[in-house]
């Protein structure tokens, strides 16, 4: 009898714990199961909105391209080019209708509203589909100008060893004489490749009279690794960037200025000499400001941003991978070529919009995928997370 007792107490003891110890377990299994169907619904919100972006051309169909632009106008939103057969190809004027510093754009607010994100937060990203370091100098003595690249891959920075490098240098010289006109030349392209580190560097001699001394120096460098190509601009003055913003709509080129000096009025003097396109090697000459009426346009007086326009008839046909700006200015009398539109000079990232990430403690999706805009290979990447 005490034996049999004995087993009836454990057997109702083990019960016991296995009753307790699934109430208790339902609701942390419902938790994770919770928390699974949250993550999961939150891929699936991702991956619609990443398509809804990249495969949507969004209404009307060419919104980016629209000069006057007003964001009303724009019913659905997405970047993908207008009547492109192959998937993944973007609108780069639509790219650029997002950039905030633009003569006009549409807000994050605005894109969040018109893709349904009211509850949610994202970020976009395009950055090469591998990381090129640059570092680029003149050698006025020797009349010469030097560059070294190191390409590598973006997620572990691992070096990529033969890889190939297109570059075309375009070098401004001014005359010794403060009152000579200054001139610059353009290399012919030239072929290296990087070697087991993925390092590369060059020394380019530069023909200039003997009364001018070189003064700045833009390196078009396109980057090619496993069949997939890229263009970096190398500049020895980045400082002229800030000089000047670069937009394309359609056939329409903007440009805006920003001047911060305002003690001397000439220095806020900016003249057109040349804007080219560069595809493949190949420089083309869209505008020539010497010939322009009037004479020497001027782009901008006064302080603040000021912005001038043109038209030029078939420049979205031809797709330029970039625009170059000749710009020529006072004080001292020089000239400054400027790439546009996107920001190539950047090592990897040339496009971002939105927040950076979602509150702490928020949990986030993040997708990738391969896309092509203005003739080049990218990677998209979209992070979305629940506000």
């Amino acid at each position: 009898m005490p034996g049999e007792l004995y087993d009836y107490i454990v057997s109702i003891l083990a019960v016991g714990i296995i009753f307790v110890s699934g109430v208790l377990a339902i609701p942390a299994i419902n938790f994770i199961n919770m928390r699974q169907v949250d993550e999961q619904q939150l891929r699936n919100t991702a991956l619609n909105v990443f398509n809804a972006i990249l495969l949507g051309a969004g209404s009307p169909a060419d919104w980016g391209s629209v000069f006057p632009f007003e964001p009303e106008s724009v019913d659905f939103f997405g970047l993908a080019y207008a009547g492109q057969s192959s998937l993944y190809v973007l609108d780069a004027d639509k790219l650029q209708r997002l950039d905030e510093l633009g003569p006009s754009f549409i807000t994050y607010e605005e894109v969040k509203e018109k893709l349904g994100l009211e509850e949610y937060g994202f970020n976009l990203k395009i950055f090469r589909p591998f990381r090129v370091d640059w570092a680029i100098e003149l050698d006025p003595d020797d009349e010469s100008v030097w560059f070294a690249v190191n390409v590598s891959r973006n997620e572990d920075q691992r070096p990529l060893p033969n890889a190939e490098i297109k570059s075309t240098i375009l070098a401004t010289a001014r005359n010794v004489n403060p009152k000579g006109d200054p001139i610059y030349r353009v290399t012919s392209p030239s072929v290296y490749f990087t070697d087991a580190l993925g390092f590369c560097e060059a020394n380019e001699s530069i023909d200039v009279p003997s009364d001018y001394i070189l003064d700045s120096a833009l390196a078009l460098l396109e980057v090619s690794v496993a069949g997939m190509s890229t263009i970096v601009t190398a500049q020895t003055s980045l400082e002229y960037q800030n000089l000047l913003k670069i937009h394309t709509f359609g056939d329409t080129i903007t440009l805006t200025f920003r001047e911060d000096n305002e003690t001397d009025p000439a220095t806020w003097e900016r003249r057109v000499l040349d804007i080219s396109s560069y595809n493949y090697d190949e420089i083309t000459q869209i505008f020539d400001g010497r010939e322009a009426l009037p004479p020497d346009l001027k782009i901008t007086q006064g302080i603040g941003y000021e912005t001038w326009s043109s038209v030029f008839p078939g420049l979205a046909t031809t797709n330029p991978m970039l625009l170059l700006f000749t710009l020529r200015v006072k004080n001292p009398n020089r000239l400054i070529i400027i790439p546009g539109p996107f920001s190539l000079w950047d090592a990897a990232t040339v496009f971002d919009f939105g927040p950076e990430s979602g509150q702490k403690g928020y949990a986030a999706v993040k997708l990738r995928r391969y896309v092509v805009f203005s003739s080049m290979t990218f990677v998209a990447e979209l992070t979305l997370w629940k506000e």
